[in-house]
């Protein structure tokens, strides 16, 4: 038994080990802009300052990806607890240089995206 055993372990890492490797060079890409305010209950916001008085919620990557997302606390169905919602949206622009933007809401009903590139059930 315990021959069989090492046997099917030593060909499962042979097996891994022959798979291809895909080493592609990491390209970095940093962020120029984050500024995040959290509670301790844990809702949060990211955000930038757009005016002293006004805020507008950001996240900047050099790349010229943006991410905007809030995090709150609503009551669960039972009221019993709370649940953390997330709405976002989040900009990026694709290898054939086409903007694209994605908004969502993760709540107790899921994730759900949407925009203009994708498709509708």
């Amino acid at each position: 038994m315990q021959t069989t055993f090492a046997l099917a372990l030593a060909l499962a890492v042979v097996a891994v080990h022959s798979l291809p490797q895909f080493n592609a060079p990491t390209k970095f890409i940093p962020i120029l802009e984050h500024d995040e305010v959290r509670d301790d209950a844990g809702q949060f916001r990211l955000r930038r300052r757009h005016s002293p008085t006004r805020f507008l919620p950001r996240y900047v990557s050099g790349d010229g990806t943006t991410l905007t997302e809030v995090g709150k606390l609503i009551p669960n169905d039972d009221g019993t607890d709370q649940v953390l919602v997330k709405e976002g949206s989040y900009t990026f622009t694709a290898p054939e240089g086409k903007t694209y933007t994605v908004n969502y809401v993760a709540d107790k009903d899921g994730f759900r995206a949407s925009g203009d590139h994708i498709p509708r059930a």
